[in-house]
């Protein structure tokens, strides 16, 4: 009922505002990496990242400014997933990988060959597929021991294969379940929107499970074209797979997209729902959320998403918003980021992702 009523009350004109990321998954991401202190700030103010949201502890970036990030240091250490694995993939490795997939007849082919691509590659990653009596399991049996981050290792393990295997039969794998191996992190509540399906932590393996019939999938033909803009595009399609309505923190947050310009309160969501204010509540505290904090966390990632973008009046965005007046939006911005919205509109930042060489967009291309 929830799905359907979300469904029902998204308008023809809006858009689907994806969640930003906390900027300790950049932190995690950066640390340790051979990169000097100007290449960093080079690297940063090219995915339109001011290098003083790295000492916010509250701050977030969009997913495009992470996967700009991304393929920006691919491309700086040669390496496509950097330095997450035992050693460099290479640029062009994906590719080949790629290649191997799109030429198997089904899904559970081109996994085999995934596995034995990672046995010849010798990376220090190995996963594994088994199956019971109404799911497939991809498990990550091993991944390499001194990794900077054994969390985001796992992660984006989990991530590129569900993202990949998605992209060659042509449909959005919807998981049953995402197991990890860690325990529940500080920023748990950002899984809601950045995996396909329920997760679950300190469980004995990180492993995610499917409907068996996905397996059978045969795998759909790509042309050259469609694979390069795959990769050119690479992490962002496979990094940030849409997780769909699977929960009710999505639908809640759907709605309220959907009928920005109005005042939603608890009561009108739930009313829209069919169901009462205190059902909406249990349904929400089930996944650790409240409605409060869905309200706020949409207006933060449109706020951050329209101030990286571009140049657009403060006073159009905290109208947009349901704000008074700017300094009530600054008030409001700076309690869910700690910082500034200045802090996300840095111009110098913007000017540098305009002046990226070609190199950059065509990274793991090659």
């Amino acid at each position: 009922m929830l799905i359907a009523a979300a469904k029902e009350h998204r308008s023809a004109q809006a858009f689907e505002q994806r969640p930003t990321l906390p900027i300790s998954y950049v932190q995690s991401f950066l640390h340790g990496l051979a990169l000097e202190g100007d290449t960093l700030h080079r690297l940063l103010r090219q995915a339109t990242i001011s290098p003083a949201l790295m000492a916010q502890p509250a701050g977030r970036v969009t997913e495009e400014q992470f996967s700009q990030l991304f393929r920006g240091v691919a491309l700086e250490l040669d390496d496509e997933m950097p330095g997450l694995y035992a050693r460099p993939l290479r640029c062009g490795t994906l590719k080949i990988l790629s290649i191997l997939m799109l030429d198997a007849p089904n899904l559970h082919t081109a996994l085999r060959r995934w596995a034995q691509f990672n046995h010849v590659l010798d990376d220090g990653s190995r996963f594994t597929v088994r199956r019971d009596e109404r799911h497939a399991w991809v498990r990550v049996d091993a991944y390499p021991p001194r990794s900077r981050s054994a969390r985001l290792v796992q992660e984006l393990h989990l991530k590129l294969v569900h993202g990949m295997c998605s992209w060659v039969i042509g449909a959005r794998i919807e998981l049953a379940r995402i197991d990890f191996s860690f325990a529940r992190p500080h920023d748990a509540a950002d899984y809601l929107f950045m995996f396909p399906g329920p997760v679950h932590f300190d469980q004995p393996h990180t492993a995610m499970a499917f409907d068996l019939k996905y397996l059978d999938r045969p795998v759909q033909p790509h042309s050259k074209l469609e694979l390069r803009r795959f990769l050119m595009r690479a992490p962002l399609d496979w990094l940030f797979v849409p997780v769909g309505q699977s929960s009710t923190t999505q639908c809640v947050r759907t709605f309220l997209e959907a009928n920005l310009g109005f005042d939603s309160d608890i009561a009108h969501v739930a009313a829209a729902f069919g169901l009462s204010a205190r059902t909406l509540v249990r349904h929400l505290q089930a996944e650790g959320m409240k409605f409060q904090d869905i309200k706020d966390a949409l207006r933060r990632d449109i706020a951050i998403s329209r101030l990286t973008r571009g140049t657009e009046p403060l006073i159009a965005i905290a109208v947009d918003l349901g704000f008074s007046s700017v300094a009530a939006f600054h008030r409001a911005f700076r309690s869910w980021t700690g910082g500034t919205p200045g802090d996300y509109r840095d111009r110098e930042a913007i000017a540098a992702s305009r002046e990226l060489p070609e190199a950059l967009l065509q990274a793991g291309t090659r």
